[in-house]
């Protein structure tokens, strides 16, 4: 993808006085997933300031919920008390649920609060001179919360020659897919940029009502010694010193497909009222906790009818070329395009439409997918360049207009995030795609495949209820299992009728579906609580499955005090706030709803887009920050804000524009929008930079902020050695490459194979990975290319040439 063209975009917000988001390069890169401490006025850890002297990690996982506990501690080598800023990034699907900073014996934990009262001490802090963050739930507009995928932390001070402990704990709920469930717990960092641990302790500890076998860890830097290891539990421990952080711990395990259509049904009860939460001055008294239970059933694929012929596939794809999709999300979206073309047949037919805020179509009407037609579109894509915003309904509108044949899907490869067109609210543009999908005469499957960290997902889930699939990536996660999921549940369909029936019903208070869309070979999850122990109740789980419905039963006592699965309260908590939001977003914000969400928020430790997540250093709660990541400068402010200035370092001077379409006018949570585009002269030198921002409010008061950028221009080296040029149709090449230091990703590609990223391998001394020569591929000679992108994003490549003989 080395033809498309460097650019700037523009991305969510972040809250403040004028909080905002910007750089050619973070000043806070992800350099590592397992927790970082990088020492201030610096872009990378820094071990002869700071480094990693403990780190103790405990992972527990029960029926599918994982825990992962972390506690590391950082030793300061400098006689300077320092500071530093801790980074950690979040696999999907998990959320923070405990954070701590420790003033020599005294632990200072995080709290939730409202997110009014969580900004006013915010305020106060920078009043004060202290540089607070703030952990919030993202938004798109006022409704919509969004994930992100960095926890950062401001950690102050670091005492001169002493240490630092820091704790972090986060949930995660582990998805099924055709029996297979897993678990990765993020260590390795970007390309050799790998932090070691002094000392590192893990203990895993996997419990499943389910029944499971071939349980195998996928990394081999972790050998686990096994205390326990059967059909429903294993528990391991490793211990080592001087340990390089280069690879993830990865472990997975098959559920036994022959517990399938059976249902399990788990409890927790704990009579006992928790303790008041640490900021209430106030507290009242707490009423007795409610019961909750998890009913879970495996679903069995329906019963193979006769071998029939397949009706040919009408595909379209939607390619998002705008300016958001730069760098490592234009990979991964060609990566998915690139997939799904080669999955179609000779007799299936393709339209493919390049979009931004035009609409570029590679032909008037569908082609048949024979070999030349793929790579004619796959050779006009790679011509093509990235410019302008993007105009998501525009897309959708002329990607129905091409759904022309029976059997149609739309795929659509973006990162949502639509700033052009009549309307760029997530709800309308939702709801007009919902209206203009009804009334095609094809109805074509909706399939998103959606990149980036700053996914648009609020948007896309409603884009993907048109009788399609959602699966998304982040920049940090492997692309090859999330296709692969992707492109089996894009030609498959959702069991249908899935329901929880309880008999008393009377019996249960509420209980909530975790899952929108569940497939066969998966697990379909209810979640629910009850006010009084109740003996004998039925919980039947029903699906229709054509001649062989699923009717799936477990009778169970509802106990009045029960302390196994304590996940369970936080889980039900979060599916009945989900619920309240889809309600709000439906019928609007009712102060009862919004109370019950910062009550829950509250009491079970979870950030909504109405609380805020702070941690406590000595009087004043200081903010930890979830930060996305972005190349423009946008900033969010006071309605009272009237003018917004740039002060760039190089001598540039840059007004931004109001963004009138995108301001917040709900209430307290009320702000502007302000942006600018720019470009850093071609002579600045590499290194750490500060932009000013000046401020002016309707009473003509003034003022200042300002925050630092790193430019890095140049493109990482790379060199590729292969042990042989000549392969057989079908051989397996084996694939070394090495780059500069500042590498993130390295990718191999060859014309009819899929993409192979290549891991950073010891014992190899290089970056190593297996590419297989496709049994189709006519012979000749073909042009193998290694892309390198550091992590500014530059790219740099090699390529070889090598024959292809039959």
């Amino acid at each position: 993808m080395k033809d498309y063209l460097p650019s700037l975009t523009s991305r969510p917000k972040q809250r403040g006085t004028a909080a905002f988001l910007m750089a050619l390069l973070f000043a806070v890169p992800a350099f590592s997933q397992s927790g970082v401490l990088l020492p201030r006025d610096k872009d990378k850890p820094d071990p002869a300031v700071l480094s990693l002297e403990e780190m103790t990690v405990n992972v527990v996982i029960d029926d599918g919920d994982a825990r992962v506990s972390v506690t590391q501690i950082f030793a300061n080598h400098s006689k300077e008390i320092e500071e530093g800023t801790y980074v950690f990034a979040l696999p999907t699907g998990s959320t923070v649920s405990d954070f701590a900073t420790w003033d020599g014996p005294v632990r200072i934990p995080a709290v939730v609060l409202e997110r009014k009262r969580a900004e006013e001490v915010y305020q106060q802090a920078r009043a004060q001179a202290i540089d607070p963050g703030l952990l919030e739930a993202g938004e798109r507009d006022g409704n919509d919360p969004k994930e992100d995928s960095t926890f950062t932390a401001k950690i102050v001070p670091i005492p001169a020659f002493g240490t630092k402990r820091l704790e972090l704990e986060y949930h995660q709920v582990l998805p099924v897919d055709r029996y297979r469930q897993g678990f990765v717990l993020p260590l390795k960092p970007a390309q050799y940029q790998v932090q070691t641990a002094a000392h590192l302790k893990l203990r895993f500890e996997l419990h499943s009502t389910q029944a499971f076998d071939h349980f195998a860890l996928e990394s081999k830097a972790f050998p686990l010694q096994f205390s326990q290891q059967d059909a429903h539990t294993v528990v391991g421990t490793w211990e080592g010193s001087n340990v390089s952080l280069g690879e993830d711990f990865h472990a997975a395990w098959q559920l036994d497909a022959r517990s399938s259509d059976s249902l399990s049904v788990i409890a927790f009860r704990n009579p006992n009222p928790g303790l008041p939460s640490p900021d209430e001055t106030s507290p009242k008294p707490r009423q007795p906790e409610p019961g909750f239970f998890l009913a879970q059933t495996l679903i069995a694929p329906p019963v193979a009818a006769a071998p029939t012929q397949t009706a040919p596939r009408d595909v379209v794809l939607l390619l998002d070329t705008s300016l958001s999709m730069q760098w490592d999300n234009l990979e991964r979206s060609f990566a998915a395009l690139q997939a799904v073309l080669l999955s179609l047949k000779p007799a299936d037919h393709f339209s493919l439409l390049l979009f931004n805020q035009d609409v570029t179509l590679f032909k008037p009407e569908p082609l048949a997918a024979t070999p030349e037609a793929v790579q004619q579109a796959l050779d006009f894509v790679r011509a093509s360049k990235l410019r302008g915003g993007t105009d998501l309904g525009k897309a959708l509108t002329a990607g129905l207009a091409q759904a022309k044949l029976p059997n149609s899907s739309l795929f659509l490869l973006t990162d949502g995030n639509s700033d052009r067109g009549t309307t760029v609210i997530t709800g309308k543009i939702a709801t007009a795609y919902a209206q203009q999908w009804k009334q095609s005469p094809t109805h074509p499957r909706t399939n998103i495949f959606a990149v980036g960290d700053d996914a648009n997902l609020p948007l896309l889930k409603l884009l993907a209820q048109n009788d399609g699939v959602l699966e998304n990536v982040l920049a940090t996660e492997p692309v090859e299992a999330k296709l692969n999921t992707f492109l089996a549940h894009s030609t498959s369909h959702p069991v249908g009728g899935l329901h929880l029936d309880i008999s008393p019903s009377s019996a249960i208070h509420t209980v909530y579906p975790l899952d929108d869309s569940v497939y066969a070979g998966s697990i379909a999850a209810w979640v629910g609580d009850y006010t009084v122990p109740a003996k004998q109740v039925t919980f039947t789980a029903h699906a229709d499955r054509g001649d062989k419905p699923l009717n799936a039963t477990a009778k169970i006592d509802l106990p009045a005090e029960s302390l196994e699965h304590p996940q369970l309260p936080r889980l039900w908590a979060q599916a009945r706030v989900n619920a309240l939001l889809d309600q709000i977003a439906r019928d609007g914000e009712t102060r009862a709803a919004i109370d019950e969400i910062i009550e829950l928020s509250r009491r079970y430790k979870f950030v909504t887009p109405y609380t805020s997540f702070l941690a406590v250093p000595r009087s004043l709660l200081r903010p930890r920050v979830i930060r996305p990541g972005d190349p423009v400068l946008r900033v969010h402010t006071d309605p009272a804000i009237t003018s917004v200035i740039a002060l760039f370092p190089f001598g540039l001077t840059q007004p931004l524009r109001h963004i009138a379409s995108e301001d917040q006018q709900k209430g307290s949570d009320s702000d502007r929008l302000w942006e600018t585009r720019f470009l850093a002269p071609t002579d600045m030198q590499d290194g750490t930079y500060t932009v000013r921002l000046i401020l002016r409010d309707l009473k003509g008061n003034t003022y200042a902020e300002q925050k630092t950028f790193v430019i890095a221009s140049t493109p990482p080296a790379v060199r590729v050695k292969l042990d042989h040029t000549r392969f057989h149709r079908g051989d397996a090449m084996l694939i070394k490459a090495g780059a500069t230091a500042t590498t993130r990703t390295l990718t191999a590609r060859l014309q009819g194979a899929m993409p192979v990223d290549l891991r950073w391998n010891s014992a190899a001394a290089a970056s190593t990975g297996e590419m297989r020569i496709p049994d189709t591929l006519a012979p000749g000679s073909y042009t193998l290319s290694v892309t390198a992108e550091d992590i500014a994003h530059n790219v740099g490549s090699q390529e070889v040439q090598i024959e292809v003989v039959p």
